[in-house]
């Protein structure tokens, strides 16, 4: 079947929390719906708003090391080192200016973050799980500031830090009360975190 006319093709490559709300906007010109996507994006805007004002002034920025995946070890890239920024924290080895990559074990041992949050690309938190084994299996890993003071998480990331949508507001309120706990309440959807170590 032939169609009618050539089909625009659109490419979403997205780097940055902003850049995936351009997108939004820009599929909503497309679709003739730009009043819904304008009405998107200024909700999804206020909630990244409320997040990094309450977060803006903290005087402790913890580091935060966040795993997508486990072997090789990686470090989570694109918006995740934004989203940590945003919500209080240091990114212990992320740049928001490019993609995921390989992390050498001795380096995150030297590093020593204060929080460590296991986000395997495209998994929710049960298969997740079946990933930590390898993490404790690792040399020094139970001596990481991190495990001492029980401050490693398991997140949903197939629903919150994977995917580039809107649901990433939702992954980014959710890092920001792992990380400010004092600052941040309720605002982590049922069954999509796991504090390991409790």
């Amino acid at each position: 079947m032939k169609l009618d006319q050539s089909p625009d093709i659109v490419s979403l490559d997205p780097q940055l929390l902003s850049d995936v709300l351009n997108d939004i906007e820009r599929i909503g010109e497309m679709t003739g719906s730009q009043a819904k996507s304008k009405e998107i994006v200024t909700g999804l805007q206020q909630r990244i708003n409320a997040v990094t004002d309450a977060c803006s002034a903290v005087s402790l920025r913890p580091s935060v090391f966040c795993i997508e995946w486990v072997d090789p070890i990686m470090c989570a890239g694109h918006w995740i080192p934004e989203m940590i920024e945003m919500a209080g924290g240091l990114d212990a080895f992320g740049d928001k200016t490019r993609g995921s990559f390989v992390i050498d074990w001795e380096d995150v041992k030297k590093a020593d973050p204060d929080k460590i949050i296991l986000m395997p690309c495209g998994f929710g938190v049960s298969r997740a799980l079946k990933d930590l084994e390898s993490l404790q299996e690792r040399d020094g890993w139970s001596s990481l500031k991190a495990v001492q003071n029980q401050e490693v998480y398991v997140i949903d990331a197939g629903s919150y830090t994977s995917r580039s949508g809107p649901r990433l507001v939702i992954g980014l309120e959710m890092l920001a009360e792992i990380i400010h706990p004092e600052l941040n309440a309720g605002l982590i959807p049922e069954n999509s975190v796991l504090r390991l170590y409790t």
